[in-house]
Order: C-alpha cells, then sequence, then structure tokens
C-alpha cells in the first residue's frame, strides 16, 4: 500500500496505520480461506469444506497481521511526534528600566530594583543618581538595595518599605554639596520598581 493510504484519507498517521493492519489481516484471510477451499476440491481434507473456510479466514487473518510487520520499512522509525517548547529567553534576561531614555534623562536621581531570590537589588541607576551622590553609576549594578538607599539621619528606609510600594517620605540623604533633603517614592510594578529621589528645596 502506499504512503498516502498509510495515513489514512484524514492524513491521520494512527488511522492510517490502523486501516493498513485491517487491510492486511482482511488480504492474509481471505487468501487462505480461497486456498483451502479450492485445496479440498483437489485432496480430500479431514474436515468439511464449512471449517476449513473458517480455519483459512482465522490462519490468514494472523498470517496477514505478520506479513504487515515484518514488510519493508515497516520497522523503520516513526515520525518524531514529540511536542518542541520554545524557551522564552527574554524572561531570563536581566530587567531593564523602560523607557530607557527617559529613566536615563530624568532630571532627578532614579534607582531602577528588581527581586531576585536573596532579595531586592540594583538593577540601574540614571546619570543624575551618580552626580548627585557621587558614586559610580556602573558599578551599582546587582548591589543589595538596602546598600544603595543612602539614607542618613533619623528617618531610616529598608528595603522591604521600598519594594511594599506605595513608599512616600521625607528623608536626608548625603550629596556631594552635604547632606539634602529629598521626597523619597517609589514606583512598583510586581517584581521590579524604580525608587525617585526628588530634592526639597
Amino acid at each position: 500500500m502506499s504512503e498516502q493510504s498509510d495515513r489514512g484519507a484524514g492524513g491521520s498517521p494512527q488511522l492510517g496505520s490502523l486501516l493498513t493492519v485491517v487491510g492486511w489481516i482482511a488480504v492474509g484471510a481471505v487468501s487462505l480461506a480461497i486456498g483451502l477451499a479450492v485445496l479440498d476440491t483437489v485432496v480430500v481434507l479431514p474436515f468439511s469444506r464449512e471449517v476449513a473456510v473458517g480455519l483459512g479466514l482465522a490462519l490468514g487473518g494472523g498470517v496477514g497481521g505478520v506479513a504487515r510487520l515484518f514488510r519493508p520499512g515497516a520497522l523503520a522509525e516513526s515520525p518524531d511526534q514529540t511536542m518542541t517548547v520554545d524557551v522564552d529567553t527574554d524572561a531570563s534576561e536581566t530587567p531593564t528600566p523602560e523607557p530607557a531614555d527617559l529613566f536615563a534623562g530624568h532630571p532627578d536621581p532614579v534607582l531602577y530594583y528588581a527581586a531576585e531570590g536573596h532579595g531586592p537589588v540594583v538593577r540601574a541607576v540614571n546619570t543624575a543618581f551618580g552626580e548627585t551622590f557621587d558614586v559610580p553609576t556602573d558599578r551599582l549594578e546587582g548591589t543589595p538595595l538596602p546598600e544603595a538607599l543612602l539614607v542618613t539621619g533619623e528617618e531610616t528606609v529598608d528595603a522591604e518599605a521600598v519594594t511594599a510600594g506605595g513608599l512616600d517620605r521625607i528623608v536626608d540623604c548625603e550629596t556631594t554639596v552635604g547632606t539634602a533633603r529629598f521626597r523619597l517614592r517609589t514606583v512598583a510594578n510586581g517584581e521590579t520598581g524604580y525608587l525617585l529621589y526628588t530634592p526639597q528645596n
């Protein structure tokens, strides 16, 4: 039988294979039944013609099924029908602030953080943050958030308060020109967020 018939009318490989096996069994059964019936006319068999036809159908069906299994190409590997899952590589990338140009060009200090397995860490700070607090912006990435808050004086802020969202406090911070007051606010979005330092004159 052709490959097209193996696939079946609906294009299903399983249905096509089943129909092919049934076809081989039917061909074997009919062939052996006819052979025994013809043989019964030539020689005297030790059983009736009806028994001969029945034996032919039963034995022929088995022979047909076995012949189907051992035909050329039947033992070849079937097409791989496993499902391939594409892994979203973006999910494993380091979060970055968006939009990046608005973040970098903001006139006030802004810190961008992201939650990690061991707690929130700094993922980026803008230029104003580095200039105001005299810290190297490129070296802050990966720093635990509590170490980068730069809050001094009696008013303290912990990482839990920041990541909880809704933070809005007036705090003192050490800057390049001495101690200055800032309005500290968070804008959180699930696992990531922004910490805004707005100068208070």
